[in-house]
């Protein structure tokens, strides 16, 4: 079972930052878990919600801000002092800094914004100038998005994720009878042994979301998913190392 530092290792440090990217890997997780937005200049940054104001010292939505607004902001100091002056990190910083060293999961998060449209072909464009089509994994909730990507870059590994309950019905679903995406991102809440017997049936991956608890970590073990995506990938790691015995 592989660990994926959701948003870094963000138990501990600022989300969506390269400390927490780094952290993730010194302390060995499998890969990473990110999220990609574009800025009102077409940048790429790495951020989680539409707008600056949780995570950061300023405000405004990604999508009507430029890079040169959002490189000023202060992405660690909500997490504490002791992480202040944490920048905001760029998709390509993170693809120049670790993109050899781990498995980096690049969710395309244009939901909310149509000026967005454009990130998966800027993001694919950077997957090819870097040479990662084999370390990066695009996951979505938005199944365009995924069909845009495999025509640009079939190869590429792709993960619908499903939404928590019945509002991801669907997509947890979908997949029996539609494309060829690579595996399926469901909520911990909708696992059970049956789905995943059947995805790896289907011959896709399965990486449940946000696992957190020992006991779902221990239970996940047991069920054989291929990895999770966790806050806190030491922890997680305490599981994966016991499979490995």
């Amino acid at each position: 079972m592989e660990i994926f530092a959701h948003r870094g290792y963000s138990a501990v440090y600022p989300e969506n930052t390269l400390l927490a990217f780094r952290k993730a890997l010194e302390f060995g997780a499998s890969g990473i878990e990110l999220d990609a937005r574009l800025t009102a200049d077409n940048v790429v940054v790495v951020m989680h919600d539409s707008s600056v104001d949780r995570t950061t010292n300023g405000s405004g939505q990604v999508a009507n801000l430029t890079y040169d607004q959002i490189k000023k902001l202060d992405a660690g100091i909500k997490k504490g002092i002791s992480f202040e002056n944490e920048p905001v990190p760029t998709l390509e910083s993170v693809f120049k800094d670790l993109g050899n060293q781990m498995t980096i999961n690049v969710e395309l998060a244009n939901y909310d914004n149509k000026k967005e449209d454009g990130l998966v072909d800027i993001v694919m464009e950077m997957i090819g100038d870097f040479n990662l089509k084999e370390s990066i994994i695009l996951s979505s909730f938005s199944f365009r998005n995924l069909v845009r990507a495999k025509d640009i870059m079939p190869e590429v590994q792709c993960a619908l994720i499903a939404q928590k309950g019945i509002k991801g019905w669907s997509a947890r679903n979908i997949l029996n009878h539609s494309i060829d995406v690579d595996a399926l991102h469901p909520n911990i809440a909708d696992i059970t042994e049956r789905m995943i017997k059947h995805e790896h049936l289907c011959r896709r991956m399965i990486r449940p979301w946000v696992v957190n608890e020992s006991y779902d970590m221990m239970q996940m073990q047991k069920f054989g998913v291929d990895a999770i995506i966790t806050d806190d990938p030491v922890l997680g790691l305490v599981y994966s190392d016991n499979q490995k015995k």
